[in-house]
Parts: C-alpha cells; sequence; structure tokens
C-alpha cells in the first residue's frame, strides 16, 4: 500500500504549505494592514493580562482564564486565515465568553461560597444565560467606574449573540460565510471582513469591562516599568481608532500611572 499524505487528506496542503495554492498565503498577501493590526491586538492583549496576572491575587479568575484561553485568540486567527471562518468565529466566541466570566466570577474571589472553584470542578454552571450578565456587573460594588446595566448589555450583548450565532449556524443565508469555496478551504474576502471586524469588537469590548472594573491594578503595572509604559502607549496610538474602548482603558491607566499612589 502506497503512503498516504496527511498533508493532503486532512487539507493542510491548502491552508498552510503551498504558497501557491493554501488560503493563508493569499490572505497575508492581500491583508497587510489588517495583519499588522491583529499582531498588535495579540501584543495588546498580552500585555493588558499579563498587568492583571501580575497583580491580581494569586488564582484570581481573571489572570487564571487568560492562562487557559490565550491560545484561543492565537487559534481564532490561525483558524481564520486557513479558510476556516465558521470554526475561527466559533473560538473567538469561546475566549470572550470565558473573558467576561473571569470578571463574573471575580466578585466571588475569596469568598466562602466557592462558586468559581465549582465552576473549575464541573460542579457548577456559569451563567445559563448571557443576558443575565450586565445585571449582574451592573450590580457590583467594587466598580471602579460606576456603569449601568444598559451601557454593559449594549457592549456584550451584540458581540456575543452574533458570535453564537455562527456557532449553531444560525443564519446561514444571511452571511453565507462559505460562499466562493470549493471542496477546500479558499481564503474568502468577505468572510475575512466579518470575521476580522469581530475580532476587533470582542477585544474592545473586553476592554471595555476592564476599564469598568481593573484599571488600577493595570495601572499599577505600568507605573512600574517604563519600558512597558511605552510598549502599550505604542499599541495605543495603533489601535485605539479601531477600539476606542482599548484606548479609553489604556488612557486611563497612563492617567493613573501617572499619580503618585496610581488610583
Amino acid at each position: 500500500m502506497s503512503e498516504r499524505n496527511p498533508f493532503m487528506t486532512f487539507d493542510w496542503y491548502f491552508t498552510d504549505v503551498s504558497q501557491r495554492d493554501a488560503a493563508r498565503y493569499h490572505a497575508l498577501r492581500d491583508r497587510p494592514v489588517e495583519t499588522s493590526v491583529l499582531m498588535d491586538l495579540i501584543s495588546a492583549n498580552s500585555l493588558i493580562h499579563f498587568a492583571l496576572w501580575s497583580k491580581l491575587p494569586k488564582n484570581h479568575p481573571v489572570s487564571e482564564l487568560w492562562l487557559e484561553t490565550e491560545t484561543d485568540l492565537l487559534a481564532t486567527i490561525y483558524l481564520a486565515y486557513g479558510g476556516f471562518f465558521r470554526q475561527s468565529l466559533t473560538i473567538l466566541r469561546s475566549w470572550f465568553e470565558i473573558a467576561v466570566h473571569g470578571v463574573f466570577f471575580s466578585a466571588h474571589y475569596g469568598q466562602c461560597n466557592n462558586r468559581y472553584e465549582q465552576w473549575r470542578r464541573g460542579q457548577r454552571k456559569a451563567p445559563a444565560n448571557f443576558r443575565d450578565l450586565p445585571k449582574a456587573l451592573a450590580s457590583r460594588q467594587d466598580m471602579v467606574i460606576n456603569t449601568d446595566e444598559t451601557a454593559i448589555g449594549n457592549k456584550l450583548i451584540p458581540i456575543y449573540s452574533f458570535l453564537s450565532q455562527h456557532t449553531h449556524a444560525q443564519g446561514l443565508d444571511i452571511y453565507d460565510l462559505q460562499k466562493g469555496r470549493d471542496n477546500v478551504p479558499r481564503y474568502l474576502f468577505r468572510s475575512f471582513d466579518i470575521w476580522y471586524r469581530k475580532v476587533l469588537e470582542a477585544f474592545n469590548s473586553i476592554c471595555f469591562l476592564y476599564s469598568i472594573f481593573f484599571p488600577k491594578e493595570i495601572a499599577m503595572y505600568f507605573k512600574g516599568s517604563k519600558m512597558e509604559m511605552h510598549r502599550v502607549h505604542k499599541l495605543a496610538n495603533s489601535l485605539s481608532g479601531l477600539m476606542p474602548d482599548f484606548g479609553k482603558l489604556i488612557t486611563d491607566v497612563i492617567d493613573r500611572a501617572s499619580l503618585p499612589n496610581g488610583e
């Protein structure tokens, strides 16, 4: 029996290897600006979450779940550039959902009810209805910037609803993410645009939540490192026009870091 080639059987050739045929190379050639933005976004994500991981208490939900899901953000980019658009949106939903749950469970950190620990052990469900989360978050007493339920809902619900549609293949006739492909994954201009916009929207919404609950911790980290402050300032210049809430978060963080007590 002749040796089989997994690169052909699994369509890896058409997504990873051939510079002539692979969707990945077509996307990289056609989208240099978007690729540069996504590279900055990954840097911003790592920088902000490392700041939180450094300054939040040990085993805090936000920092722990970042370590769990950091590769999800890389995975959605990998899949989209390989021509797997619905799958990339599904992974993006997972990243977004777990990041929001990190903020939700932060209210229970160190409390005797162990809700977060029970969830980690599979003994408790996360909030089943995502639409309930804005109310729960808006009722918190640990908000640094007071924000109402409507404002939080407007940031979270539209992006989560859109990503959930694609997870369950709802709206196939509306979005038609496979239009233009044949029997192998292809770079599809319109589908790439849809996915790209949602990556920015999802990350922007998470930054919105962090600006409400954790600007002090992020500022404390940057206050202690001029080099990291310089990095985040450059990223803000690059990304703020595309993700305003990221820009607002960084502006607040820089202002706080310049104060004597970081408050």
